[in-house]
C-alpha cells in the first residue's frame, strides 16, 4: 500500500489504476483457493447467475484488495 496513493484518488480512473498497482502486489502473498471459488460459483448458480471459475477467482482477488484498502485506510 506504501506509494500507491493512486488508490485513494477522487477520480474513478486514477483508482483503478491504484486497484491494478494493489492487485500485482498482492500477487506475491495471496492465491484466492480453487475450492472457495468453486463454492462460490455453486452459490451463484443457485441465485441464477451464471459465473465461471476465472470470474469467481477474479471476485476473490477484487475483494481482498478492496477488504485490504478499507483496512489499511481506516489504521493509517
Amino acid at each position: 500500500m506504501k506509494g500507491n496513493q493512486q488508490i485513494y484518488s477522487k477520480y474513478k480512473d486514477e483508482r483503478i489504476k491504484g486497484y491494478k498497482k494493489l492487485i500485482d502486489a498482492q500477487e506475491k502473498y495471496y492465491t484466492p483457493p480453487k475450492q472457495i471459488a468453486k463454492n462460490i460459483i455453486e452459490a451463484m448458480k443457485a441465485q441464477d447467475h451464471k459465473v465461471s471459475l476465472e470470474q469467481a477467482l477474479a471476485y476473490m482477488k477484487a475483494s481482498y484488495a478492496v477488504f485490504d484498502r478499507d483496512f489499511y485506510e481506516r489504521n493509517r
